[in-house]
């Protein structure tokens, strides 16, 4: 029995390389029965991913091809719908035709769902056309995000995995799901790896702050939230001795952290106070051994948050959807350390900030009572998926 993952994307975004490798810890199985589909081999090989998962990129010959097909037939289509489902076919064809009968679909990428409908309800409905077993892998999806397709592909899954239980109560009451269970997401189990710190923690206090265009409204500072991060970084400046370190965690094309990091480096960086981390040269595992350093952290990304969690450092999660809520919940972290970013009230992110450092104590040793038992939690996955 193989198991593929055809949305593993590539590691540009390190919560898919967490994903990846974490999955391969909670199952361990050979990298050889892992199998992902990977858009950027060579990143993947740099940051320790094929260590963990086989990984499968498209040749050459079907790139060039797919995409003249794509550009031929893209004449005679003009619906949106059928273009993007053109799309998937060219990109998802060749490696779901791997998968044999004995073999598993894992659909990961945690908030697929919480989308519009995409590839993910395409790679499963064509595995269950052919009978063949599908999980949903540590999914979070809130009811607003609920569609007709998407209502009708989480019916044809095998199994579906819930990291948080917001999500899994929300399938079960309003779709009567039974083939549900709910665990850590699989980054937890993750150990953090040692690299050189940043020279600004050999001054004092860091407070970690991860910033994303999904929480500011785009790639510039002009929302509440983004005139907020200003405000804050002003106050720990003028008003304590911290320093702040920027830990970007996605460097996508039209969703890179290091765009609005640097914005806030450029704009501080004559205080020597506030400092860009070089994410791009450090792997998942490294940053988090970076984010376990910090006082105090504040993540836009959901597996920069869950670094932070997991080695029991006091956060802020900036929400913007049910997993962040969800996340925090089951690990007992009060409302008050997650904001959310959609419906966001002017000065709720200052006030976050300033009650974790007032319960950075108590927030930390309920972390460090909770987190062991967590992450030993996903390792019952392993048997579940033995029986599946």
């Amino acid at each position: 029995m193989k198991i593929y993952f055809p949305i593993h994307l590539d590691g540009g975004n390190r919560g898919c390389e967490a994903i990846a490798k974490g999955t391969a810890v909670i199952l361990g199985k050979p990298r050889e029965d892992l199998v992902g589909l990977c858009s950027n081999l060579q990143l993947d090989k740099r940051l320790g991913t094929n260590k963990f998962v086989s990984l499968w990129q498209s040749p050459l010959w079907l790139k060039i091809c797919s995409k003249f097909y794509y550009k031929f037939k893209s004449f005679f289509i003009k619906d949106k719908s059928e273009l993007t489902q053109l799309y998937f076919e060219c990109h998802y064809n060749m490696f779901l035709s791997k998968i044999e009968s004995e073999d598993i679909l894992f659909s990961t990428g945690g908030d697929m769902l919480c989308y519009g409908n995409n590839e993910v309800i395409y790679t499963n409905e064509k595995v269950h056309v052919r009978g063949l077993k599908s999980v949903l892998w540590g999914c979070s999806i809130g009811q607003k995000d609920l569609t007709p397709e998407k209502i009708e592909t989480l019916k044809h899954f095998s199994l579906i995995y819930a990291r948080e239980s917001l999500t899994a109560t929300m399938l079960k009451q309003e779709l009567n799901l039974k083939n549900i269970v709910t665990f850590p997401d699989p980054a937890f189990v993750l150990e953090p790896e040692k690299v050189e710190l940043p020279d600004c923690f050999d001054i004092g206090e860091v407070v970690g702050i991860n910033l994303s265009n999904y929480v500011l409204g785009g790639f510039d500072f002009h929302s509440s939230l983004g005139k907020d991060v200003i405000t804050l970084i002003d106050a720990i400046i003028n008003l304590s001795n911290r320093h702040i370190l920027l830990i970007p965690h996605v460097m996508w094309n039209n969703q890179d952290d290091r765009i609005v990091s640097r914005i806030i480096y450029d704009k501080y960086k004559n205080t020597r106070r506030v400092h860009l981390l070089d994410s791009d040269s450090l792997n998942y595992c490294q940053l988090r051994y970076v984010i376990s350093k910090c006082f105090i952290f504040i993540g836009a990304r959901t597996h920069a948050m869950i670094s932070a969690y997991s080695t029991c450092v006091p956060s802020v999660a900036l929400g913007y959807s049910i997993k962040s809520v969800g996340i925090a919940a089951d690990l007992s972290m009060p409302i008050d350390t997650v904001v959310d970013s959609k419906q966001y009230h002017p000065g709720a992110l200052t006030k976050a900030y300033s009650y974790v450092v007032e319960n950075a104590t108590e927030i930390r040793g309920k972390l460090e009572m909770i987190i062991p038992e967590y992450k030993e939690s996903a390792y019952e996955l392993r048997e579940i998926i033995n029986r599946l």
